[in-house]
């Protein structure tokens, strides 16, 4: 019994000094964490800033310019010169999307599409319309969007870069929404024949 006690207290005092070293380390890292949060002021716009230098705000008129112009480029087989004016507009497009999305808040993230369309229209009055159109808009763009992301890696694997195409496939199967049925077949079938699968076989 003696020989236990003598063995069991240094493993104690070890147990303790490493308690005292990990509450330590919380800590410290929560009083880094209270810091840092207290360092953001609601007046800070640098996390709002949406735009990289140069770049300018796209009105709808102007994004289905842009889409109408890429198209034509990939019409006329002209991928070289289509994939740059499909990411300009994908990100265009992504860009005004979430500038809408962002005057549906807070009835956005409250789970809108939840409510009662009768009891949104008591509390809303004539608004709900407005979200709604917003809304739809919204949807509309990720739509346009995810096609352009399609389309982006259909030009890459005709210029024959495959790797930078399966990206783009990846990218695009993770944001497809089950409402975009034709667009998902059509990406994963571009997916799956690069790796020699179809599903008919």
């Amino acid at each position: 019994m003696h020989t236990i006690c003598k063995l069991s207290q240094p493993k104690n005092r070890e147990m303790n000094n490493m308690r005292k070293r990990l509450l330590t380390v919380f800590v410290v890292l929560a009083s880094a964490y209270n810091a840092a949060a207290q360092e953001v002021s609601p007046t800070d716009l640098s996390r709002y800033e949406l735009f990289e230098e140069g770049e300018t705000i796209k009105t709808l008129t102007e994004l289905q310019d842009m889409e109408d112009a890429y198209k034509a480029l990939v019409a006329d087989g002209n991928c070289g010169a289509a994939i740059p004016a499909i990411v300009e507009f994908y990100e265009a497009a992504n860009r005004v999307s979430n500038l809408i999305r962002r005057g549906n808040e807070p009835y956005y993230d409250a789970g809108y599409d939840d409510y009662n369309q009768e009891v949104a229209r008591r509390v809303l009055g004539p608004l709900v319309d407005e979200i709604n159109a917003a809304e739809n808009t919204f949807n509309n763009l990720i739509l346009q969007r995810n096609r352009a992301w399609v389309e982006e890696a259909k030009c890459l694997l005709a210029e024959g870069e495959k790797q930078e195409a399966v990206a783009r496939l990846y990218r695009a199967l993770d944001y497809i929404s089950s409402g975009e049925r034709k667009l998902w077949e059509e990406a994963r079938r571009l997916l799956w024949a690069e790796v020699g699968f179809s599903a008919e076989n």
